[in-house]
């Protein structure tokens, strides 16, 4: 349901470091644009065998009903590439460049809810910018799959 792929098995969360890592870069950069429209940033990661999934939301805690502005970021893995760590700092980066649209904007609504390839430093990866409560998503899949 998370993943762009089609997958038999369930994702592996990513690991809490980072997870953290991404929040802490996010906030280092954006939190007087957090703070100014009271939202936090929301980190979620799951790693397949064949794909390396991110989605970063930012929500509003306090007013769940509001909906979130979410990039989802997508990536291949295979053989040549099957150490997800080492493409994290990219995909940080390709965050940035999204937030940096994002927050640039005040009446900013460039939805694409259908994935579209991209490359940055030579990385090739997938991303979506949608509604979606990422952490609402993984409660009904898990819900799902009992």
């Amino acid at each position: 349901m998370l993943s762009r792929k089609e997958q038999d098995k369930a994702g592996i969360l990513l690991p809490e470091p980072w997870r953290q890592k991404v929040e802490n870069v996010l906030y280092s950069v954006y939190q007087e644009q957090c703070d100014h429209q009271q939202k936090s940033f929301q980190v979620h990661g799951l790693t397949y065998p064949n794909e390396f999934y991110l989605a970063v939301g930012l929500l509003n805690q306090d007013k769940l009903e509001v909906a979130p502005v979410t990039y989802i970021v997508s990536m291949d893995l295979d053989e040549k590439n099957q150490d997800p760590e080492k493409y994290l700092d990219t995909l940080i980066d390709s965050l940035g460049v999204f937030f940096d649209s994002y927050f640039a904007d005040e009446n900013w609504n460039d939805y694409i809810c259908n994935w579209t390839e991209a490359s940055y430093k030579d990385l090739n990866f997938f991303y979506k910018v949608s509604r979606e409560n990422v952490a609402l998503s993984i409660q009904a899949e898990y819900l799902l799959n009992q």
